[in-house]
């Protein structure tokens, strides 16, 4: 038998509410920013890998600053770190836009692509 995949360590970065709201509910696909009623929805729960490879989304802190910068009643920048299951990340690394995504930094979370999975793992 084949050994599984080991689990790969994420992250995600937002503000402080929204970390909290993502750990007890899950990502949100139809999550729109405050006052964004003329912006479409996430869509998509988007990660930056750990392990050193550089993302075109910038760094998580970098990204959670601007966040905080934007929405200063938010709580200020939080960092959600993630385990995922290897078999999830498989999902993803199988697909050829996800797998794009990955190359580029980040790990990508959609609906048909490991989100209902990486919910359902309990590993917020």
């Amino acid at each position: 038998m084949t050994p599984a995949p080991p689990p790969i360590i994420l992250q995600h970065g937002t503000t402080f509410r929204r970390a909290q709201a993502i750990a007890a509910r899950g990502p949100d696909p139809n999550f729109v920013k405050p006052g964004g009623q003329h912006v479409p929805p996430a869509e998509a729960f988007s990660t930056c890998f750990t392990d050193g490879r550089p993302s075109l989304q910038s760094t998580p802190e970098v990204y959670a600053r601007g966040k905080a910068a934007n929405f200063p009643a938010e709580g200020g920048p939080a960092i959600l770190e993630v385990e995922v299951p290897g078999w999830i990340m498989d999902i993803l690394l199988n697909d050829p836009i996800q797998a794009a995504f990955a190359r580029s930094g980040e790990a990508r979370f959609e609906p048909g692509f490991g989100l209902k999975n990486f919910w359902a793992s309990g590993r917020i």
